[in-house]
């Protein structure tokens, strides 16, 4: 059984912030914290998480397809520290392929965003340098219309990961998420305002109010974790001179 000491040891080990653990698992970097301060009890859902993260490190480190230095990877026991070893290390990894769920692809994904056929049928981007995949679920979703400006304008592209719905409590208020019904895909901050009621909230509030929804209602939920600009915005300074 993993506890608060040996979590943080395992992050440690792989030389990870909270953040970057956060991600490799497709958890919040908020739970994370709270274990490792043991403020919370570590579900079953990411026990099992951390065993499949920590089975994929095992299996780069001895693969014998691994390159170390430029070389291949032999059989025989290196007399080096297990630390520098891992520092000398390059691992060739496999490239992740992630879903982009376009403004065209939207109405579809509403209804369809539980068929793998449907899912298959998105174009399909890698990640950003520096987001390691881990055991999460990734998307890319476009931004549709100005309910988010001026954080997100319309054609902007963000990514997220999934957060499952035993992970749902640990939400932080205010954070963006991409918010699937049964009838609509949003892109919103969260307020929690009790366990069975949520308030959406956009960053354009002078056209687009709060809104209160039912947990229930809620199909799926993503977490922000990269912004792709579709254009760049002059400051509002340089407009002036």
């Amino acid at each position: 059984m993993f506890s608060a000491h040996n979590i943080k040891k395992i992050r440690e080990l792989y030389s990870m912030t909270q953040e970057q653990f956060a991600l490799s698992l497709g958890i919040t970097r908020e739970l994370v914290n709270k274990i490792e301060k043991g403020k919370t009890k570590v579900s079953r859902s990411t026990i099992l998480r951390i065993e499949k993260f920590v089975r994929e490190r095992e299996s780069e480190f001895y693969s014998q397809d691994a390159i170390v230095i430029g070389q291949p990877v032999t059989s025989e026991v290196s007399s080096l520290p297990y630390h520098v070893q891992r520092r000398e290390q390059k691992v060739e990894r496999k490239t992740v392929w992630v879903p982009l769920v376009g403004v065209k692809a939207q109405a579809g994904y509403v209804k369809g965003y539980e068929q793998v056929d449907f899912i298959e049928s998105l174009e399909k981007y890698s990640l950003p340098p520096g987001v390691h995949p881990g055991g999460a679920q990734w998307s890319y979703f476009e931004i549709d219309g100005d309910s988010m400006e001026p954080t997100f304008s319309s054609g902007d592209v963000i990514l997220a990961s999934m957060v499952h719905a035993e992970d749902w409590q640990d939400i932080k208020n205010l954070n963006v998420y991409v918010i699937l019904t049964a009838d609509s895909l949003l892109v919103k901050r969260i307020i929690r305002q009790s366990s069975r009621e949520w308030i959406l909230v956009s960053d354009n509030t002078e056209v687009f109010p709060h809104k209160t929804i039912p947990v229930s209602d809620i199909r799926e939920l993503w977490i922000f974790r990269r912004h792709i600009h579709a254009k760049v915005p002059v400051p509002e300074h340089l407009l002036a001179e």
